[in-house]
């Protein structure tokens, strides 16, 4: 009986926990995306000094929140993710715009394929 109350606890807190991680990773992935937002606007307005500080700080973000992707995700996606938003500051500080558009839609789509795999439905359970 006392094996059946710690494993259904167990359970429970598995359950819990992995709610808890699958929420902070999608809040990540769609700060990702309003940031990106924000950059492409001052892209468009020709403000690269604030776009290249919204970038680092883009950088600063992913590499901060890096604890629960480690655990919850496939490294590869994630560093795709953190190589793109290096590669995205250099552009705009190199001030090469196709590059830099082109580059943050990269990130953009990428932070969107993550959240996207991380939303239960039949096709990711299959």
């Amino acid at each position: 009986m006392r094996n059946s109350i710690i494993s259904v606890i167990l359970f429970i807190a598995l359950v819990i926990g992995l709610f808890f991680l699958n929420n902070k990773f999608v809040n990540l992935c769609n700060e990702i995306i309003v940031k990106c937002d924000i950059i492409e606007d001052y892209l468009d307005n020709y403000e690269e000094d604030k776009a290249y500080e919204d970038s680092v700080a883009l950088i600063d973000m992913i590499q901060e929140e890096a604890d629960v992707p480690a655990i919850y995700l496939n490294h590869v996606d994630y560093d795709y993710l953190k190589n793109d938003a290096l590669k995205l500051s250099l552009y705009i500080k190199g001030e090469d715009r196709a590059e830099s558009l082109a580059t943050l839609h990269s990130v953009r789509s990428t932070a969107e394929h993550l959240r996207d795999l991380q939303m239960p439905n039949l096709k990711n359970l299959l």
